[in-house]
């Protein structure tokens, strides 16, 4: 299970991090399953938004064209706040037609605020050893960009020494051994893998309504009742649509949830934050952190006063290859998430009371690219006599 967070503090840098398999119901509904989430200026163009969600990680180069499919019967939700609101009605949706795999595509349907709806498809998953393009659809109302298809995860952290940290919080309350982050030297536990990315790029007018700060958070849907046919397949679901996974800020699940509470957690949302179901379990986890009182009331104050929501000042310039690498943007300036951010050192540096704490992993292994969506083409199968692309 990945440990790390997104913790968004006012008088410190905020925290982030992976949400990959952060619930039980998260491990086994591996289409419904979150692994991160990204939010940020366009640095090609700052009055546009982008935003980012994968799912279903893991996926692994040498079968990754039977698995790159979107799941039919899940609703994926972008919902934007202003200002500190908890709840919003102004949601991007996103849905997808049945898929087969194996180099066929799906429709997706992309549903703007406004009322503005269109139709854009996947981008193909091969078995040749070169990528195909990215195909990415634009609106011809709104001047909205999707993208939806493969690509190789974009996300960096060692894995393992998270997870022996945070083990060691737990173990040891009060007195966690945060060495363990960076014991490995670097090894990056996303290298090689890909994951399914859904990605959408509006015009921040769609969705500010003259606001200069805005939230973001992410929600994969089902609905109540989910029918099984006699061949094996969901069929006709009905019902209101409830929360399988959501992220905003990830370490509140991953590290600052005890595991009972995942579920629960994961199938809420920001009002219950505000309203303290969970307050508890967080301050207790904080501590076992060793994470001292003005820290953790910097963590209440910004993931649970308001909800746990990703929040971006829009005055906060993005500049920069990659998707953004301004130092005076990003994650330490209210600038959003960006695929560069190294949110792990930060996170644990935080959690550590500033001292600084790394895992010695500092960027994708993949190089990003310079224009929407940004992601990098997915791994593809190797020739022979190539070596694997994930590390040993």
């Amino acid at each position: 299970m990945t440990t790390c967070c997104a913790l968004f503090f006012s008088s410190i840098a905020p925290l982030y991090a992976s949400n990959h398999l952060s619930s039980p119901t998260g491990a086994q509904d591996r289409g419904a399953n979150i692994a991160d989430h990204w939010a940020f200026l366009d640095p090609n163009d700052n009055t546009q938004l982008v935003l980012i969600l994968s799912t279903q990680g893991f996926i692994v180069s040498s079968e990754h064209f039977g698995e790159v499919i979107f799941d039919n019967n899940l609703r994926y939700r972008f919902v934007i706040t202003r200002g500190n609101e908890t709840k919003s009605d102004t949601n991007i949706d996103v849905t997808y037609s049945p898929g087969l795999g194996r180099e066929t595509t799906q429709t997706a349907t992309i549903s703007l605020p406004g009322g503005n709806t269109f139709t854009a498809p996947t981008t193909v998953a091969t078995q040749d050893t070169i990528a195909p393009p990215q195909v990415i659809t634009r609106d011809p109302i709104t001047g909205a960009q999707f993208f939806a298809g493969a690509a190789a995860d974009p996300f960096f952290l060692d894995d393992t020494g998270a997870n022996r940290l945070v083990a060691s919080s737990l173990q040891n309350p009060g007195h966690p051994d945060f060495n363990l982050l960076g014991e490995r030297q670097g090894r990056n536990t996303y290298a090689g893998f890909n994951t399914l990315i859904t990605a959408v790029r509006i015009p921040v007018a769609l969705v500010s309504r003259g606001s200069t700060v805005i939230g973001v958070y992410t929600e994969t849907q089902r609905r109540a009742v989910q029918h099984v046919s006699n061949v094996g397949s969901y069929e006709n679901p009905e019902g209101q649509f409830r929360n399988i996974n959501r992220e905003g800020n990830p370490l509140v699940t991953n590290g600052l949830l005890p595991a009972f509470l995942k579920n629960a957690y994961q199938g809420s949302n920001p009002e219950a934050d505000a309203d303290g179901v969970f307050r508890p379990f967080i301050i207790q986890n904080l501590r076992n952190f060793g994470t001292n009182d003005s820290n953790i009331a910097a963590v209440l104050d910004q993931i649970q006063v308001n909800g746990d929501i990703l929040r971006i000042n829009l005055t906060v310039p993005n500049r920069g290859t990659e998707g953004g690498n301004n130092p005076d943007g990003g994650f330490a300036h209210q600038g959003g998430r960006r695929l560069l951010d190294d949110v792990v050192d930060i996170t644990f540096t935080n959690l550590h009371n500033g001292i600084f704490t790394t895992d010695f992993v500092n960027r994708p292994d993949k190089p990003l690219q310079n224009s929407f969506p940004f992601v990098a083409l997915p791994y593809q199968p190797f020739l022979p006599g190539q070596n694997d692309h994930t590390m040993q």
